[in-house]
């Protein structure tokens, strides 16, 4: 039996010390990724410092791609937004921009007080800072 196919694509949003996980379909469009996101963080609204309310509200950034050959300390990210080859970018979908089915971003809230974005504050856990099990103590 053939593996079953699957057109999704899983999606993890990182902010502050949170992150939000939603798998949509590949003809997702950003803007709808934006809304979809937003319903996502309603629950999370006492948290945040700015409860986003518009799909305006917030930026989406992603890694920086690395140049072979460049040294690099700390993975960059970028603002998928301004990037001038993604004209339109709230029109396009996720196999336009030619996503992986894993996808990590970034989000950045608008600031209530002069309307401007800046660069996102996050946390990503690092894989191996685990609690020892009873048998490594």
């Amino acid at each position: 039996m053939p593996p079953k196919s699957s057109n999704l694509h899983h999606i993890t949003f990182h902010f502050n010390k949170s992150a939000i996980l939603l798998s949509l379909p590949s003809n997702t469009t950003i803007n709808l990724i934006k809304s979809q996101l937003l319903k996502a963080l309603q629950p999370l609204s006492t948290t945040l410092s700015f409860k986003p309310n518009l799909i305006s509200d917030i930026q989406l950034w992603e890694y920086k791609e690395i140049i072979e050959g460049q040294e690099i300390q700390e993975k960059e990210i970028k603002n998928l937004e301004d990037d001038e080859s993604n004209n339109n970018i709230g029109n396009k979908s996720i196999s336009t921009l030619g996503w992986e089915r894993w996808k990590v971003l970034f989000i950045s809230f608008k600031n209530p007080d002069d309307s401007t974005f800046s660069k996102p504050v996050y946390t990503i856990p690092d894989v191996e800072d685990e609690e020892p099990d009873e048998t490594e103590i």
